[in-house]
């Protein structure tokens, strides 16, 4: 099971504290770079400690070997730029998951831009310095999280400071134009005890597309990381972050996919199963009815995950001779799994311990584990399963079961 990563970004974020946060966690800096070689952009990562108000802190900075370094990420003027399709192009070397995290987080600051100043975001220059180091930092966000094993991201509202800021166009409130653009739908608070701003863009398309929800959650922590920001502040300019364990089981979002079906050969639906659960189902059942003009047909359901409602259904559409598809948005809640070996006069046996709320809720002896035993035995399969549950219970020491 992965890990949660809570952030507490009381003093804003940026793309460098972020990675200084990952790498303060226990992040690879040479598998990092592997990921980021495939780029092929020129770059240096220069990652030391330093001292915050008496917090000691990782700072990591991205050295981009060009002449100058341009604090805006964008601009709208046709030199020294580059287009929001070369840097897709660029992306595009990454691995496919973490190139579409890194997409939408750029996507984010491109829309931003595009609204702010009217201009088509395909139209947008990237200035190549900001470019790079944009590309850097939101691609090391997604591939830290990935290296790092952290399966949900929550976060405390961001600290955006407060005062003006000072850009090409003018003096702004803080926080300046694109980056208010791209904290849309992002729970902020303003600090008027700093008059600085604290939240990039960079930073703020990292909490726009990667936290998965700005609430408080139940969790065991392991780890507290620290990622240290350029400023000096009368608060520490970090940005702090929890990697542990959740103790919630919360709701997993599933869809269930429906179609009634009387025109099929029978033959088909063996085949349709297997292609079902080959693209990312999590059950499908089969369930006789009868249909109008009393003919007799079968309703298929299919449980998925959100993320693998398309391809389900066209695999559905494709592979059936159903032209429409129910579907339904329920409520699930899983209990945490886990596989436990024992030893047994027969051999080894795996059993699954089922757990809720850190509580164990069920046991249950592994289907293939027992029919092997059986097999090699000649022992009844319900034998095996029995004498496995005992053993089970005997060595794992589980008293209520």
């Amino acid at each position: 099971m992965g890990f949660v990563l809570f952030l507490d970004p009381f003093s804003g974020i940026s793309g460098d504290m972020f990675l200084g946060l990952l790498i303060d966690l226990g992040l690879n800096t040479h598998k990092l770079k592997q990921h980021l070689d495939k780029l092929e952009l020129e770059y240096e990562l220069e990652v030391k400690k330093v001292n915050k108000n008496g917090i000691i802190a990782t700072k990591a900075q991205f050295k981009i070997p060009k002449k100058e370094h341009h604090e805006d990420h964008l601009t709208h003027h046709k030199h020294h730029g580059v287009h929001l399709a070369e840097i897709y192009k660029t992306l595009e070397k990454l691995d496919e998951p973490i190139m579409e995290k890194v997409r939408r987080m750029f996507n984010s600051i491109a829309e931003a831009e595009s609204r702010i100043h009217g201009i088509p975001k395909e139209k947008l220059h990237f200035h190549e310095v900001g470019a790079t180091d944009a590309i850097l930092e939101l691609a090391t966000a997604a591939i830290g999280i990935q290296l790092l094993d952290i399966e949900k991201i929550y976060s405390n509202p961001v600290n955006v400071g407060s005062g003006f800021v000072t850009i090409k166009h003018g003096r702004y409130p803080v926080p300046a134009p694109a980056t208010a653009e791209i904290l849309r739908g992002v729970p902020i608070r303003f600090d008027p005890s700093i008059q600085a701003e604290l939240v990039t863009p960079t930073g703020a398309a990292i909490l726009k597309e990667l936290v998965d929800e700005f609430a408080p959650i139940s969790f065991t922590v392991e780890k507290v990381g620290y990622g240290a920001g350029e400023r000096d502040l009368e608060i520490p300019n970090v940005l702090r972050g929890f990697l542990g364990h959740s103790n919630d089981e919360k709701p997993k979002k599933i869809i269930v996919l429906e179609t009634n079906i009387d025109n099929m050969n029978p033959e088909f639906y063996g085949y349709l199963m297997d292609k079902l659960f080959e693209r990312g189902a999590l059950d499908v059942g089969y369930m006789p009815i009868f249909m109008k003009k009393n003919r007799p047909g079968v309703r298929v359901s299919v449980v998925c995950p959100i993320e693998k409602k398309d391809e389900i259904i066209k695999t559905l559409l494709s592979e059936t001779t159903s032209l429409g598809i129910r579907v339904y948005y329920p409520e699930r809640i899983e209990a945490e799994r886990e596989i436990k070996e024992i030893e047994t006069e027969y051999g080894k046996a795996k059993v699954k311990i089922a757990r809720y709320c850190s509580r164990i809720v069920n046991v249950a002896p592994e289907y293939e584990s027992c029919r092997s035993i059986a097999e090699r035995s000649g022992k009844p399969l319900k034998f095996i399963y029995n004498y496995i549950y005992q053993k089970a219970k005997e060595q794992l020491n589980l008293k209520d079961f």
